[in-house]
């Protein structure tokens, strides 16, 4: 018995000897899949039981809300944010979408130095993949190994400006 038991202490050893601990990561990322099928399965079909009841609703308290002047607040309360809720939100994206029209400060990286913008989160994530795919097209241009030297400075020139304007673009937006 004892040999199985350091048999298996062995084997035990041996798989996780390669194993090792990940770096820690700066902020906890959900694992999106469990987000995304909990939100297709669960909170979008509760969203649309809801809503029945809730144009129900608005459609009772009407002449109260008529009267009042509150007519369109009870409309953006009960029926157009649950919709936008069901029907624009990105699926498993549930933090995003309650801060979507709050702006943060984001750095923003230039060929000759930074920047600092408020940007909202959507205009983050556009931000975000664009740096992406400019870092992308730098590396590719560096990688080049048939271009001569002077061309591919132009290229990297060329690509700068056309990273600068794609800024202008998104903070124009």
């Amino acid at each position: 018995m004892r040999r199985f038991f350091l048999g298996l202490g062995f084997v035990w050893g041996c798989a996780c000897g390669g194993a090792h601990a990940e770096a820690p990561s700066d902020y906890f990322t959900p694992p999106e899949t469990m987000y995304s099928f909990a939100d297709f399965w669960v909170v979008r079909p509760l969203d649309l039981a809801v809503l029945p009841i809730t144009a129900t609703t608005w459609v009772v308290s009407l002449p109260v809300t008529a009267a009042s002047g509150t007519s369109d607040q009870a409309y953006d309360l009960m029926i157009r944010q649950l919709t936008q809720h069901m029907m624009k939100r990105p699926l498993g994206q549930f933090w995003d979408w309650e801060n979507r029209d709050q702006s943060r400060p984001v750095v923003i990286k230039f060929a000759d130095g930074y920047s600092m913008a408020e940007l909202t989160p959507e205009q983050e994530r556009k931000y975000r993949r664009a740096l992406q795919e400019h870092e992308e097209r730098i590396l590719a241009i560096e990688r080049a190994e048939d271009v001569p030297e002077k061309d591919r400075e132009a290229l990297v020139r060329g690509e700068e400006r056309r990273w600068e304007n794609v800024v202008r673009l998104l903070l124009s937006l």
